[in-house]
């Protein structure tokens, strides 16, 4: 049920706190249904059902009213600025229908200074819409009013599009970053495109927002034609922008919450600036926002890319049993949605890269075979080849040869597809495997460098697998080694 799933997200504070007004209004039955839902998510039911005398209405009573405590919960997590602001816009039926017409129209003059600063063209619609109704026999007020109205009416479609956009671009993204695709990198910069001119069409920051968003990722991580390069405005700029909005919308609870993905951008960037200190900065930040980078929505915005400049990280600085304890300790912690593919294949594998570079090869192994019968990634061609291309490392590794022979003749059947030939150093990498595992002791140091060579030309661009790891040192070496013994 999605209750039981939405009590194991909770956070330890949330979750006592919810417990604890169980225990104060005497709701033993319901604080220990909880409790148990809390610590057997997966037959809460038959652990509860042993343990009290319950008929059945009554077991369902009580679970309807715990579903109905934890929605009120949240509900009420709403920041209290906004939920004010809310409560008076549903009762503007009541202000005017029993007020004189002075103080409904102070009053409603007030709530509508109120979603100016919250940018809320949807309650600004409403308030405009009694506004205009209550001045019906003063014709100027009356269509300057109207006018508001239908201007938050064509903005309000205007918002919708950039939200709309903003949300395909990254769906987009996710199956570019599945299969690498042509087509989704070309809806990418198409949209790319449409968000630009929908945010010059009003003097909104909330529109600049979306577009900065986009715009900062496809800098980022995309190629972007020339000409809409010169369009776009600078890194920098964007930057400056957004924060400088976000800042001076601090009570409105979508910048609160968007800041994130702005820090995930801006490491991103000083990263590739190879601005060290402040890429460091927001390193720090975003290290301990893992659970909200992998499982959070945000557009869909692809933050749990953070984990593979994580990596990156540990090996730069030769901090590899650091990365192996944070990867060890956010197991047990972290939650992802296997609905969430990316960000679940993401995750899955830097735990597998963890233990991998710390030459954990069985205990790598066993988070592949999980990850691999766990999802289904036929579709997903790229991440499917990463997954199933370092289980066979680790097979080889293992001097597992039954199921590295199995896998590796697998792999060399798939990339024999012609949709495959992009793909065509990773036979390179696969012939490095065979020869490591066996073949003749004169000619394996030459045939491994020289597939070696090609791997490393090849595995450059949207194609490139396995990033971070070097093969000659974990492969060569030993080849060379016994060759010279």
């Amino acid at each position: 049920m999605e209750l039981y799933k939405i009590i194991t997200q909770l956070t330890k504070e949330e979750y006592q706190e919810i417990y604890q007004s169980f225990l104060q209004k005497n709701a033993e039955k319901s604080a220990l249904f909880f409790k148990i839902i809390r610590e057997n998510p997966e037959e809460p039911e038959k652990i509860f059902l042993n343990q009290c005398d319950i008929s059945a209405g009554a077991f369902y009573v009580l679970k309807s009213r715990l579903n109905q405590k934890i929605e009120t919960y949240l509900l009420n997590r709403i920041g209290e600025p906004q939920l004010q602001v809310m409560r008076q816009l549903m009762n503007v039926d009541d202000l005017v229908f029993n007020n004189p017409r002075e103080i409904a129209h102070a009053a409603l003059n007030h709530l509508e200074k109120e979603l100016l600063r919250y940018d809320s063209p949807y309650g600004l619609m409403m308030v405009y819409k009694e506004l205009q109704n209550i001045n019906i026999f003063q014709q100027e007020k009356y269509d300057y009013y109207k006018a508001r109205y239908n201007q938050q009416v064509a903005y309000t479609v205007a918002l919708n599009q950039g939200m709309d956009l903003i949300v395909q671009f990254f769906e987009a993204f996710d199956r570019y970053y599945r299969k690498r695709s042509d087509k989704a990198h070309r809806d990418m910069i198409r949209i790319t495109e449409k968000i630009f001119n929908v945010s010059n069409l009003y003097d909104s920051h909330r529109l600049f927002i979306y577009k900065a968003i986009v715009h900062l990722f496809a800098r980022l991580f995309l190629q972007i034609p020339e000409p809409l390069n010169h369009d776009m405005e600078d890194a920098e700029t964007l930057f400056e922008k957004s924060f400088e909005i976000i800042d001076t919308y601090k009570e409105d609870n979508f910048y609160k919450n968007i800041g994130l993905v702005f820090n995930f951008l801006r490491f991103t960037y000083y990263e590739q600036q190879n601005v060290g200190n402040k890429a460091r900065m927001f390193f720090d930040i975003l290290d301990n926002k893992i659970d909200k980078l992998v499982g959070s929505f945000h557009f869909h915005v692809g933050t749990s890319l953070f984990l593979e400049r994580k990596i990156s990280y540990h090996l730069r600085t030769n901090t590899l049993e650091q990365l192996l304890s944070d990867a060890e300790g956010w197991v047990n912690t972290v939650q992802v949605e296997p609905e969430n593919l990316t960000s679940y294949v993401n995750f899955h594998m830097f735990v597998a890269k963890a233990y991998f570079l710390n030459a954990k090869y069985n205990e790598c192994r066993k988070v592949l075979f999980h990850l691999d019968n766990s999802v289904n990634l036929r579709r997903s061609v790229h991440l499917n080849l990463e997954v199933k291309m370092l289980l066979a490392v680790c097979y080889s590794k293992l001097r597992d040869y039954e199921l590295a022979d199995q896998l590796i003749l697998s792999l060399q059947r798939q990339l024999r597809k012609p949709e495959m030939v992009q793909y065509d150093h990773a036979r390179h990498l696969l012939k490095m495997l065979v020869i490591y595992l066996g073949g003749s002791e004169r000619n394996r140091t030459r045939q491994f460098n020289a597939c070696l060579e090609h791997w490393n030309e090849g595995n450059v661009g949207r194609q490139k697998l396995l990033d971070g790891i070097d093969f000659e040192a974990l492969l060569g070496v030993e080849l060379y080694r016994m060759a010279a013994a």
